[in-house]
């Protein structure tokens, strides 16, 4: 009863907005990836407390944002608001406390710094931390646009008792996440291991062998000449498979991939500094991936660059991770020497990036132009529930 005078002007209302809360665990059941339980939690928080936009974001233990997922903006504005916060200014705020933060202009707190650029112009703002573990491991954020009603008190307690709710999903799924990860280093350190006691030592066996009897008088000159075109493929298959150790032994962060994060590292590991690089990443075809997508269009992106570096002889290579109505697509492109598909093997890199795309369900499109460069194109289907759609009209 205490609590519900506290509550002012509540009554019924709050009994009604809580109880709507029970739904929310249903709303989380039947998904363990952790993109898709922000983009519920997200819509929910959206959905209690009448907000025109919502987000939630997470944090690592060093209180910086990890993620950032919304909902509430049409395709168009999704697609030029470029790249996703990094948790400065309000957001970098929020994750210092543990109490709900209400406004009724944000414009006001002495710690906003602005909207970025095509993002609707809120005024209405309502902050809520979410916490596990003794510190706040993310925060939900709802705005309204100027001239409609502040937040209210039944707001307030409605998105409190949904962080309450994202605390312990999300922490479960950062802990299911972050062990998933750890068991994934250690089988690529195992894998390369083998790689590189097992298949290139055989390989590399093989290969003197062949050049032994490419060298036998007694041998007619077609077959001696077969037989050094084959040291030649073996020592091009050694030199692919180094590359791939390369790359599962590279110390890629332990958290959550990351693109944002994880493109520019590889970059700086494969891309030498006379080689002028672009990204461009938006945070509406970031939002939408799920952990393993973006992992397999990580390693994707290092295949490519690889190729790019090791065969293109680039002065630039552009990345590019955007989203259209149909698909999400990562490109690559060089503007190298590119080469002649048909007459370009199929090395180990190519067939990696092609096994990768039919397990993402993903169109793997490859444009070489001799002479101009070449374009690598990865195109994942999007996923489209009913309230994306409501949203677009």
């Amino acid at each position: 009863m205490g609590t519900r005078k506290e509550v002012s002007g509540a009554g019924p209302e709050v009994l009604r907005q809580l109880g709507e809360m029970a739904i929310t665990s249903e709303i989380l059941v039947g998904s363990e990836d952790l993109a898709e339980i922000l983009q519920r939690l997200a819509h929910r928080a959206r959905d209690v407390t009448g907000a025109d936009f919502a987000a939630i974001s997470t944090f690592d233990e060093r209180g910086t944002l990890t993620r950032f997922i919304y909902t509430g903006m049409s395709e168009d504005q999704a697609r030029r608001l470029g790249e996703p916060p990094t948790g400065r200014g309000l957001l970098g705020e929020l994750a210092t406390r543990d109490r709900p933060l209400r406004l009724a202009n944000i414009r006001e707190h002495p710690k906003f710094t602005g909207w970025p650029e095509a993002h609707p112009d809120m005024a209405v703002f309502l902050g809520v931390p979410v916490r596990a573990g003794g510190r706040a491991i993310g925060s939900l954020y709802m705005t309204r646009e100027l001239g409609r009603e502040p937040f209210s008190d039944v707001d307030e307690a409605a998105a409190s008792v949904l962080a309450l709710q994202a605390g312990v999903t999300v922490s479960y799924a950062l802990a299911r996440e972050r062990s998933g990860r750890v068991f994934l280093l250690e089988e690529r350190a195992r894998i390369a291991h083998d790689l590189h006691d097992g298949t290139i030592q055989s390989l590399y066996a093989l290969g003197l062998e062949f050049d032994a009897l490419s060298i036998r008088p007694d041998f007619a000159a077609e077959v001696r000449a077969s037989l050094r075109d084959g040291v030649e493929r073996i020592n091009e298959l050694i030199a692919d498979i180094r590359t791939y150790i390369t790359m599962l032994e590279a110390s890629t962060p332990i958290e959550q991939p990351n693109l944002t994060r994880d493109l520019a590292f590889v970059i700086r590991q494969i891309v030498p500094p006379s080689i002028a690089s672009v990204v461009n990443i938006s945070a509406a075809a970031l939002q939408e991936l799920t952990a393993r997508e973006s992992e397999d269009l990580l390693y994707i992106a290092r295949e490519a660059l690889s190729n790019s570096v090791r065969h293109g002889a680039p002065t630039k290579i552009a990345v590019d991770l955007r989203q259209t109505r149909e698909a999400t697509v990562l490109t690559v492109q060089d503007n190298g020497v590119g080469f002649e598909e048909a007459s370009t093997r199929r090395g180990l890199g190519t067939v990696t990036m092609r096994t990768r795309c039919e397990r993402l369900g993903a169109e793997l499109t490859v444009i070489p132009i001799p002479g101009m460069g070449t374009t690598v194109r990865i195109a994942i289907p999007r996923r489209y529930d009913e309230e994306e759609e409501e949203t677009d009209d």
